[in-house]
């Protein structure tokens, strides 16, 4: 496994956090967890945003 975060693929934002998991203790599963967490409060706020639209 490469230790390196190619920045072609993620954004600042994204580099940052994957960076500072890196040098963390937090696991493998631990990491899933929090982006799916993410990624729940991102589709929330999408569907909200189309709602505001409307």
């Amino acid at each position: 496994m490469q230790n390196s975060v190619n920045n072609q693929y993620l954004s600042e934002e994204w580099i940052a956090l994957v960076k500072e998991a890196m040098s963390s203790n937090v696991t493998k599963e631990g990491f899933k967890q929090f982006l799916y967490e993410r990624l729940e409060e991102r589709f929330k706020d999408n569907q909200q945003d189309a709602r505001n639209k409307t």
